[in-house]
């Protein structure tokens, strides 16, 4: 039979050889992003709700995907990927809201590691020899406190074992909320709004990292201003999700 003395010298015990972090999610459990239910892990989604989302599969394909799609004609890529597929009011609708929103730069982190997992089985990714991710205006970055895109990417590049530059490319202007706006009002939103910080460089292919794509505008963007100064970087585009 257990005394008082024994359970507190085994508590103290306990509490002696827990690390740090395990202990406080023992105290102070995390709650799911998506059902707010407690969950003992660091992770933001517990494995109920992770069994729910819209993965695309896109690792699995062999023809082309919608993603690769969206840019035919438009800019000249590499490769594509993302990870979830984005609908209203879905579950990953709230990852997202949660990313950008709710100060769970961590949910971005351990996503970003999901995708470099899934990476890992497209050969065309092999020769990736840096990652940038969609850069945020300053203004924007200080409100919010971090680069949703820089926090997946950092979570790819964790996996992968490629370089993060974070500072290839800038926005130029402090654009609003895109949400409501149709495929040319983004392009008019977005269309001088990058310009390229790094043009001496030895890169050969560019993996570039951004939180939902909808009707490619940014990304398009992006790429445009990066070829006009490098046309033969290989450019290659992954997500986290992308609207279906």
């Amino acid at each position: 039979m257990l005394t008082k003395q024994t359970v507190s010298e085994q508590f103290i015990h306990f509490f002696w050889r827990q690390p740090k972090q395990d202990l406080l999610h023992l105290i102070f459990p995390s709650k799911c992003i998506l059902c707010s239910g407690e969950w003992p892990s660091n992770e933001p989604i517990c494995s109920f709700c992770y069994e729910e989302l819209q993965f695309t599969g896109f690792e699995n394909y062999t023809e082309p995907t919608e993603l690769d799609t969206l840019f035919w004609g438009r800019v000249q890529l590499k490769s594509s990927f993302a990870l979830l597929y984005f609908n209203q009011n879905s579950s990953t609708q709230k990852i997202l809201h949660a990313l950008k929103y709710q100060n769970k730069p961590e949910a971005g982190r351990i996503l970003g590691k999901e995708i470099g997992l899934r990476l890992r089985k497209r050969a065309d990714f092999n020769d990736v020899d840096v990652i940038v991710p969609v850069p945020l205006h300053p203004k924007k970055q200080f409100v919010r406190g971090y680069n949703q895109s820089e926090e997946l990417a950092k979570g790819v590049s964790e996996i992968t074992g490629i370089a993060l530059d974070k500072t290839f490319i800038g926005k130029l202007k402090h654009t609003g909320s895109q949400t409501k706006q149709g495929r040319f009002g983004r392009w008019d939103n977005v269309a001088t709004n990058f310009s390229v910080n790094n043009k001496r460089t030895n890169y050969k292919h560019l993996m570039i990292v951004d939180d939902v794509i909808t009707t490619g505008a940014t990304l398009e963007a992006m790429i445009l201003s990066i070829h006009e100064v490098l046309p033969e970087l290989k450019i290659s585009i992954v997500s986290l999700a992308l609207t279906k």
